[in-house]
């Protein structure tokens, strides 16, 4: 089954046709642009720095096996009148529960904005779908963010990922080592580097990002006794 099949029952629910954000992909007043990503079938849509660091930070939590960026729009009620609103993100988690996001800054955080987050949050729960509003102070550490962007990149650059090399390393790999000790393991079995960064993506390898990258960067290996 199609990992991103959860989010029909979301779009039958809401009809796209009738999103009343639609606001300009790229200009120079919008902070805008497209991020990677392997929980879509296209690139993430982003308005603001935050959401692109959040988009880049989702990739990495394997709870998470779907999202999306604007999926649809909810009508919800504000003082008797019908109003409409755009999530950010959509996240389908690997139990199936659906979280709905909003990004926003912190400083633009005020009463009336938790009236409207409280409505919109209402809304949700009849639906069953948790809505949460997540600022700059849920994201990791810059020197986190820029790592987790580099090891992204490079995963991504493979294109197709081959089953077999994967197993191949899998079962050489010892407990813990370091990233060069990995490379080198790479270079002797004549495979590609980056399948590295895509085991710290896959969370196969569990590496401190929050630190500077270098060749004794210590990796522990989370599949070690479970791969035969």
């Amino acid at each position: 089954m199609n990992e991103h099949s959860n989010h029909s029952n979301i779009d039958s629910v809401y009809n796209k046709e009738s999103m009343r954000r639609r606001l300009e992909r790229f200009s120079r007043f919008n902070i805008s642009g497209l991020c990677p990503t392997l929980k879509d079938t296209q690139p993430h849509f982003f308005e603001s720095f935050n959401e692109s660091h959040f988009a880049l930070m989702f990739e990495f939590e394997q709870t998470i096996k779907s999202v999306r960026t604007q999926p649809f729009s909810i009508s919800y009620t504000d003082d008797k009148k019908k109003r409409m609103y755009t999530p950010d993100f959509s996240l389908i988690y690997c139990g199936g529960s659906v979280r709905v996001v909003e990004v926003k800054h912190s400083k633009a955080i005020d009463a009336k904005t938790k009236r409207t987050h409280f409505l919109i949050e209402k809304a949700f729960e009849k639906l069953g779908f948790e809505f949460v509003v997540l600022t700059e102070n849920d994201l990791p550490p810059r020197r986190a963010l820029s790592n987790m962007k580099m090891i992204l990149r490079n995963a991504l650059s493979m294109k197709v990922v081959n089953d077999e090399h994967v197993n191949t390393l899998l079962d050489v790999l010892p407990p813990e080592l370091t990233l060069q000790k990995a490379h080198a393991i790479c270079d002797a079995l004549n495979l590609n580097r980056n399948l590295i960064c895509h085991f710290i993506l896959k969370d196969y390898l569990k590496m401190d990002v929050s630190c500077d990258i270098c060749d004794e960067t210590v990796l522990i290996n989370n599949l070690h006794g479970f791969v035969q």
